[in-house]
């Protein structure tokens, strides 16, 4: 056996939450390794959604513009009941975001993008690594490795994060209960093309009759993405699915006209709602499908991985490079995301039961349902706002006590997400979007004021003052009031937003007391 030199951080699993941290970090300037059991990267799609929230992420990660460009923008759901279409729902409606929409792109091809960004930031994915063992102390963790080959190897890390899937092999040695339960039910996916029915590529469909459901998810090279029930008695659960099977499914169930042709991916599965009892241990994390897995209904994710990701990124990297209070800074962690990923699980169930209810009873209740509710505009706007993971609000944990943030927040109070909007830069007179500037993976402070500079900028240490980035927003730069008004300030006033564009403090006039607070906690020298 083996011994390296100690790394930063060590993450297991390259899959779209572990890249996205190695990204993360590196941009923060921190070392990390990237390990991972498979040998190469998975060819089959498997996720397909980014929604809102990650492709603001991935716009602070660089590489927002290659998804756009190679990804399919969706436009609407279309729900129907054997020759009948119930309801066409607009997607995107009601989103306030830079990325107003859902994007479809295979999971293979957003991993290869976010391995190219990582490579450019100097870190190569370790491959036919994995973890067999793992012990910690306070001061870091030691992970013992398995190379191809059977070459095993001892890893000393100051932190690790396991982001490897639902088998998680970092949960199972930390001892943390994954909570939750398996569908009963077995369900059918294949990767298809498919003739006739004149599908329109832009939209998604959700389809059932005669007691059955299915769901056409467009994405590459004309290949779309069924999903079915398996028919039948739960205990053939384990036999794999055909096309011949995939096929019956869309004959009885799908849209009329159908024939699918040259599956690239055929499987039968079963769903499994699970939430890992905790987030933390000592000085070891999980992030992602390790934390939290639920069925696909609604494509959320792999889009909570990577929020995941996001939100622990920079709180280690402060850690590390001895900024804040640790310890408050990575408790945040679990008290942050944890809930959410509660809530996802619990609404995708919901999701899953809803659209794949069987009995006839059930399918009456969902033609006048939809038919009814589908095409009221507020009901669309509801749903799609909910999934674009946008309106997601922290409202638990040690960051946010700090700012003591109100009973009923709204968007931009403290612990909700920062908006776009346009502002002028008064040395070049060029208009400019907030989005990019806040995404730059620093603290930002907006200061808002009437006239003239009239706030005084408070005090920094210098090692603070490296962590903050201060934008001015007056009557030159925000001439039409509007990044006043998006973040609701009607006088002089002061935000605050963290690195994941949450919301930290806010305060109005000149009472940076709140402010302070903060930076005594998270931006100065520990």
């Amino acid at each position: 056996m083996t011994a390296v030199q100690p790394a930063d951080v060590l993450i297991v699993g390259a899959g779209p939450t572990g890249l996205s941290l190695a990204i993360s970090l590196r941009q923060q300037g921190i070392p990390v390794r990237i390990i991972d059991r498979a040998a190469a990267p998975s060819s089959v799609s498997k996720a397909l959604a980014l929604w809102s929230a990650s492709l603001e992420a991935l716009q602070g990660m660089g590489v927002a513009e290659q998804f756009l460009h190679e990804g399919q923008r969706l436009k609407a759901l279309c729900i129907g009941d054997g020759p009948r279409r119930l309801a066409t729902l607009a997607v995107g409606e009601g989103i306030d975001s830079p990325f107003p929409f859902p994007l479809l792109l295979a999971q293979s091809r957003t991993e290869e993008l976010l391995t190219a960004r990582l490579a450019e930031l100097g870190v190569a994915i370790e491959r036919e690594v994995e973890l067999v063992a793992l012990v910690q102390d306070v001061d870091g963790a030691t992970a013992t490795l398995r190379h191809a080959g059977g070459r095993q190897e001892t890893s000393l890390t100051r932190y690790l994060v396991g982001c490897d899937g639902a088998r998680s092999a970092v949960r199972q040695a930390l001892d943390i209960a994954f909570e939750g339960y398996t569908e009963p039910q077995t369900f059918l996916l294949g990767d298809v093309r498919i003739e006739g029915g004149d599908l329109d590529r832009r939209s998604i469909y959700l389809w059932w009759h005669k007691g059955g459901t299915v769901a056409l998810f467009p994405f590459e090279d004309e290949v779309w993405r069924v999903f079915a029930m398996r028919d039948g008695d739960a205990s053939n659960g384990s036999d794999p699915t055909s096309l011949e099977e995939l096929q019956n499914a869309i004959d009885r169930h799908g849209p009329q006209g159908l024939r699918l042709r040259e599956p690239s991916w055929l499987s039968a599965f079963r769903v499994n709602e699970r939430l890992a009892a905790r987030y933390r241990v000592g000085r070891c994390f999980l992030a992602g499908d390790a934390a939290h897995i639920h069925s696909p209904a609604g494509g959320q994710g792999m889009n909570t991985g990577i929020q995941d990701a996001v939100n622990l990124g920079w709180k280690l990297a402060y850690a590390l490079k001895g900024v804040g209070n640790a310890s408050l800074l990575l408790d945040s962690y679990e008290a942050e995301r944890r809930p959410v990923a509660k809530a996802v699980v619990a609404a995708a169930a919901q999701k899953l039961h809803l659209a794949f209810g069987a009995n006839k009873l059930m399918t009456f209740a969902k033609d006048m349902a939809v038919s009814i509710l589908g095409n009221i505009p507020a009901v669309q706007r509801k749903l799609q706002v909910e999934l674009s993971e946008t309106e997601i609000v922290y409202r638990d944990g040690p960051l946010v006590a700090l700012a003591a943030h109100t009973r009923s927040p709204k968007r931009t109070d403290v612990g909700s997400r920062a908006r776009e909007a346009s502002f002028v830069d008064t040395v070049t007179g060029e208009a400019k979007r907030l989005w990019p500037y806040l995404s730059a993976g620093r603290h930002s402070l907006l200061i808002f004021e009437d006239g003239p500079p009239s706030l005084a900028q408070p005090g920094l240490a210098d090692g603070a003052a490296r962590s903050l980035q201060v934008l001015r927003l007056d009557g030159r730069s925000d001439p039409g009031g509007e990044v006043r008004e998006r973040y609701r300030l009607r006088g002089p006033g002061w935000v605050l937003i963290r690195p994941d564009l949450v919301v930290a403090a806010r305060g109005d006039g000149g009472d940076f007391t709140k402010f302070q607070s903060y930076v005594d906690q998270v931006l100065s020298a520990a």
